[in-house]
């Protein structure tokens, strides 16, 4: 049951397109499925990186699961940077911030995983 939340100080022109790409991202690199893989996107956000607002957008990634594989980290920031390369964000400006939630602190549909 990944999440992944995009943030970004820049205005995203598709946003469906956008949260599409990230789910399959997401679910690929962590091999989840997409049915259970949730994507949020925070775009227009005022937003420095480094101190500087004003020279390029930034972005931030942040992906929470069960029990994440530290193996996958590697991976899935590759992918996150590209796929904020490909809006135009350097991946200079870009954080990816991984957090595993222990079994049993997840819930969803009425339980707990």
């Amino acid at each position: 049951m990944p999440l992944i939340t995009f943030s970004t100080s820049l205005s995203i022109e598709q946003p469906a397109g956008c949260l599409d790409a990230l789910t399959s991202i997401t679910a690929d690199t962590l091999g989840k499925p997409a049915s259970i893989t949730m994507a949020r996107l925070q775009d227009g956000q005022h937003m420095t990186f480094g101190g500087d607002s004003e020279s390029a957008a930034s972005a931030l990634f942040e992906v929470e699961g069960i029990e994440l594989a530290a193996d996958m980290a590697e991976s899935l920031t590759t992918q996150l940077c590209e796929y904020a390369e490909s809006l135009g964000i350097p991946a200079s400006r870009t954080f990816v911030k991984l957090a595993s939630v222990p079994r049993g602190m997840w819930g969803g549909n009425g339980r707990v995983y």
